[in-house]
Formats: structure tokens, C-alpha cells, sequence
């Protein structure tokens, strides 16, 4: 079965078979020029590829990534012509290896992992330590996903509401919460804003990892229903020389995509098109993992007959409205 991880290996097992390319990377900007695994200097021709956002989309899912092939320049830029060139034969080899590969000798490739037909390839010249140049080719990869519900390694018996319960906000909060609780690799829960997200408000105590937070986003009101957004992380901690980042990344994936099977078939009507973006930052703690950006749709016939209001009084002027939370205002300061 495909995952984040296989497609990362498959990034790493096409670099160490071309015959340029001699060192290979992933993760951040940050590192493009370090070696944190051997923690010697960085050998030319590199290959690094930067975690780009995720899309679940019917019956497959498509990740994006940056993939940065650089060579040295010299100081006067003498060989930069050269660079260029050898750099985007490789981009070019790269696409070539995903799109034509259907035997094992070849890597197989092309029987689960679809590029896109036509990546962006932009050139560079940048100064890290030093001088490099090349070209940073923004490629997506699709692979197919059936969303099964009965998939995911939680209790079988949980399943989001299917028999229209969904009348609250805090009815999805709480649902989103018991599937946190009961799936076998989340240990701790928050719901709040982006400061406490390594922080356990109700427990006082540092969070279990990995932890699912959501955070509240936009909602809209349309006529007939309503979309509610929400940002759901995924997080885990990672090791001081980014050795688990490429683990945390794909065990979290998979997490949001257990979340999405869960949600799409049921009352809660996820939208397609969700996002997943990879988080490779600190927060107070050395965390890395995605974030899932959802909307989930509520039929709501905005129905006057039903809401919460005494009868208007009507035709009412600013000074007589005022007038009444005076009074309002009043019976506040009586208690």
C-alpha cells in the first residue's frame, strides 16, 4: 500500500541510482545544504526534496513537493551555464523515472504513483555556505484511496453521526474528540487557539504524543447550509537531528486520512478537496507532523419560526432602542 513514507523512499531510491546525484535530502529549507545524517560537508550534485501541501480528493490522494536538484558554483559564476544545464537534465530524469518505470527493474513506479503533466521548474541561484545553482521542480504525486471507514485502527463500532444528529457546533467538537480517544494512536486531545498547542490547559501537564489539536477556522453561510472550517493538527515529537521527521510525517498523514474516512460518509458531509500541509517548526516543543485544513457542510433552512426572539417592536428609533438596554442595563447593576 502506498503511503507518505514509500513515496519519500521512492524520492531517496531514484537519487541514490542516478549516476549524478550525490547526496540526498529532505525536510525543510533550513537544511537544503546540511548533511544532518552524516554531519559532513554536503557532496554535489544534491537532491532535496521540501514537503509541500496534500490534497484528498475523491478515490486518491495528491502530495506536493519541492524537488531541489543544485550543484556548486564557482565564485565567478564561470561554470553557472553548466550548472543549469546538468541540473534540469536531471528534473527532467526525475519526471521520466515516475512516469515511465512499469518494471521491477525500473522501480515499478509508474503502477501506483502518478505525476502531474506538468510540473513547474524554476530556476535558481542562491548564497547558503555557499554558491549553488539549479533548478526546484514543484511536483505533484497521486496515488489512489478508497477512504475506508472500516479501516482505520480505532474501535469498529465508532462512526461519525449518520442519522442526522448534527444540530450543534459542539456536537462535532465533541465527535472530534471521541475519535481521538478512541483511535489507537492518538494520546492527547486540545481544542483552543495556535498558543496552547503543545500545552494541556485541562491537565496542566505536557501532552501525550502524538496529539490531534483543532482549532476553530472560517464559517459560511449559504443559503440552504452552512460550512464550518476547522484546523486539525496532527503532531509528534522529533528527535533533535530530524531522524523521525520522515516517520512523523507519514504516521500523522495517515491519521488525518483515518479522519476523512470517518467524516466523508457520514452526516458531517466533509468536503472534498481538503488539505494537508506538512508542519516542520517548533512550537515550544520540537514538533513535526500536517495540518488538515476541512470544511464540513450543515443543511440549515434558516428557519424565522424557530429562533430564540420575543416579538420586534416595530419601527423602533435609535433613541427608543436605547432607551430599553437602558433599562436593560439597569436591572444588570440590581444584581
Amino acid at each position: 500500500m502506498v503511503n507518505y513514507k514509500q513515496i519519500l523512499a521512492d524520492f531517496a531510491s531514484i537519487a541514490f541510482h542516478h549516476d549524478q546525484i550525490k547526496s540526498y535530502g529532505f525536510g525543510d529549507y533550513k537544511q537544503i545544504t546540511n548533511d544532518l545524517m552524516t554531519k559532513l560537508p554536503t557532496k554535489f550534485i544534491r537532491m532535496y526534496v521540501v514537503p509541500g501541501e496534500g490534497v484528498l480528493l475523491e478515490n486518491e490522494v495528491k502530495h506536493r513537493f519541492a524537488v531541489v536538484i543544485m550543484d556548486k558554483v564557482e565564485d565567478d559564476l564561470s561554470n553557472l551555464a553548466d550548472v543549469l544545464s546538468d541540473t534540469l537534465e536531471i528534473c527532467k530524469d526525475i519526471w521520466t523515472v515516475f512516469y515511465q518505470s512499469y518494471t521491477s527493474q525500473n522501480g515499478n513506479f509508474s503502477f501506483e504513483l502518478q505525476p502531474d503533466q506538468l510540473p513547474e521548474i524554476v530556476p535558481f541561484t542562491e548564497q547558503y555556505d555557499e554558491i549553488v545553482a539549479g533548478f526546484t521542480m514543484n511536483l505533484s504525486i497521486s496515488y489512489p484511496f478508497d477512504y475506508n471507514s472500516c479501516t482505520p485502527p480505532m474501535d469498529a463500532g465508532f462512526d461519525f453521526p449518520t442519522d442526522g444528529r448534527f444540530d450543534s457546533y459542539k456536537l462535532i467538537t465533541d465527535d472530534f474528540k471521541l475519535f481521538a480517544e478512541l483511535h489507537e494512536q492518538v494520546n492527547s486531545y486540545g481544542f483552543g487557539d495556535i498558543q496552547q498547542i503543545t500545552n494541556d490547559i485541562l491537565t496542566k501537564q505536557t501532552p501525550l504524543w502524538p496529539r490531534m489539536y483543532v482549532l476553530p477556522s472560517d464559517v459560511q453561510i449559504q443559503q440552504g447550509e452552512l460550512t464550518l472550517g476547522f484546523q486539525i493538527y496532527f503532531l509528534d515529537i522529533t528527535d533533535d537531528d530530524l531522524t523521525n521527521q520522515a516517520d512523523n510525517l507519514n504516521d500523522t498523514i495517515e491519521i488525518a486520512k483515518d479522519l476523512f474516512a470517518k467524516l466523508y460518509l457520514s452526516e458531517y458531509e466533509a468536503n472534498w478537496n481538503a488539505t494537508i500541509e506538512p508542519v516542520l517548526q517548533a512550537f515550544e516543543t520540537d514538533v513535526s507532523g500536517c495540518v488538515m485544513n476541512i470544511s464540513i457542510v450543515q443543511n440549515s433552512d434558516y428557519n424565522r419560526c424557530v429562533l430564540p426572539l420575543t416579538n420586534f417592536s416595530p419601527n423602533l428609533t435609535w433613541e427608543e432602542v436605547n432607551e430599553l438596554w437602558r433599562k436593560v442595563k439597569e436591572q444588570w447593576n440590581k444584581i
